[in-house]
């Protein structure tokens, strides 16, 4: 599983506790969850249109993604009450996958942008992953003209519109689970030697080349220093392998790194046996570019490393890199800087007390985004469900109601001051 579906089977189990949850996923997809579902959670998977519309016509609330409608447009006509995923701001991934192509970026960015705007219309609550993207979306919200007197009267805090669920994490402590080979078991990788692991997709957005550059200036100084690319191509069958992957690989082999020092795991590791991996890391990196997607992106796989206790090397620019230089869990870079990367990873794999406060720093932080806690908006809703007044598309007011509400503020007195204003609009 990749980002999305995680989210939705781990809100689904936390949501099982007060209520029936159904998760469902038109993709059958490889071995269901290891471990017992929560009796109260049904999974669904590799169904169709005529499934889904009977598990929705059963149901009191649905919760989707962004791009749901477009497939599924019935779900909006149901009369249930809608709650509507933001945690994702794609619309800037599209701009950077596409930005090589203008006529797939135009067509791609123009559906899209229709897409979203009909799910957001629709909606009854919307949620995303951190305060900073909720400053975006009411952004959004506002220029739809979605946000007007009747919801501002219905919650000022305008939280009833949309409020925040960040990814989360399991509040038990990471183990290996034996069901799989991690990291040590690898060809090329010792026991002993250092490794930096790459918890995801090498998606467009992603700066791995500055990474790799690092690795290369450290090799001298650390000759076992690995690194480790955990994932090459997403579960997800309609998303292709991007070009930042094919890039890294061969920045790699034109550097005389590729399965010496930087390897590229095909595929995608299973969502359970990624903890035998993660404990098996050294350290954790991400890196991305200083782009619009950055500020208001919320990087899933940083909170694997937060979960594992492992000191991340990673970008400034999102919210996240912030948290992390404030609690001590790691080193933020800045962008595209492969000399700063070196320092760091030198400082990261030679420092033992550092990399030890690191760690600490780490966990602490990860206590701040249990899926357990995250959910409570969620859980709000369903125990006092509600439906925003009817969305109507902002319109010029008439002279009359421009008159009338110029009355309303201050009379007949008023109304004469501003009588020159109101004639030249007639005459317009």
């Amino acid at each position: 599983m990749a980002g999305p579906a995680i989210r939705a089977l781990e809100l689904g189990k936390v949501l099982a506790q007060d209520f029936t949850v159904v998760v469902f996923s038109p993709v059958e997809g490889g071995a269901p969850p290891r471990g017992q579902l929560p009796a109260n959670l049904r999974l669904v998977r590799g169904g169709g249109a005529k499934t889904l519309r009977a598990l929705a016509e059963e149901a009191e609330t649905i919760f989707i993604q962004s791009n749901v409608l477009k497939p599924y447009p019935f779900l909006s006509q149901l009369g249930k009450y809608l709650i509507l995923d933001l945690y994702d701001p794609y619309l800037f991934s599209v701009l950077v996958q596409y930005k090589n192509d203008p006529v797939q970026a135009d067509a791609s960015y123009r559906m899209m942008h229709q897409v979203l705007e009909t799910h957001m219309l629709a909606c009854d609550l919307a949620v995303c992953a951190s305060e900073r993207q909720r400053d975006y979306w009411i952004g959004r919200f506002c220029a739809q003209g979605r946000i007007d007197p009747r919801l501002y009267k219905l919650d000022p805090s305008l939280r009833k519109l949309i409020d925040v669920v960040p990814y989360g994490l399991p509040e038990q402590e990471p183990q290996k689970n034996g069901s799989g080979k991690g990291l040590r078991d690898i060809p090329g990788i010792g026991q002993q030697d250092p490794v930096l692991i790459w918890g995801g997709g090498i998606w467009d957005w992603f700066d791995p080349l500055s990474v790799i550059e690092a690795v290369k200036n450290c090799v001298d100084e650390i000759p076992d220093l690995r690194l480790v690319f955990m994932g090459t191509k997403s579960p997800n069958p309609k998303v292709e392998i991007m070009d930042m992957t094919k890039k890294a690989r061969d920045l790699a082999a034109s550097l005389s790194l590729l399965d010496k020092h930087v390897f590229f795991l095909d595929g995608w590791v299973d969502y359970d046996e990624r903890v035998n991996y993660l404990l098996d890391a050294t350290a954790a990196v991400s890196a991305h570019f200083d782009l619009p997607e950055t500020r208001f992106s919320f990087r899933t796989r940083i909170l694997d490393y937060l979960w594992c206790g492992l000191p991340i090397l990673t970008t400034a620019g999102d919210g996240l890199a912030e948290l992390i230089q404030q609690n001590g869990a790691g080193l933020v870079l800045p962008y595209q800087d492969s000399a700063a990367w070196a320092k760091a990873i030198k400082q990261v794999v030679n420092d033992q007390q550092e990399r030890k406060n690191m760690q600490c720093g780490s966990k602490e932080l990860s206590k701040m985004f249990y899926w357990q806690n995250n959910a409570e908006p969620l859980r709000r809703f369903l125990k006092n469900p509600y439906h925003l007044p009817q969305f109507e598309k902002v319109t010029m007011p008439t002279l009359f109601e421009r008159a009338y509400s110029i009355y309303r503020r201050g009379g007949i007195g008023l109304i004469s001051r501003r009588s020159r204003e109101l004639i030249n609009d007639i005459l317009k």
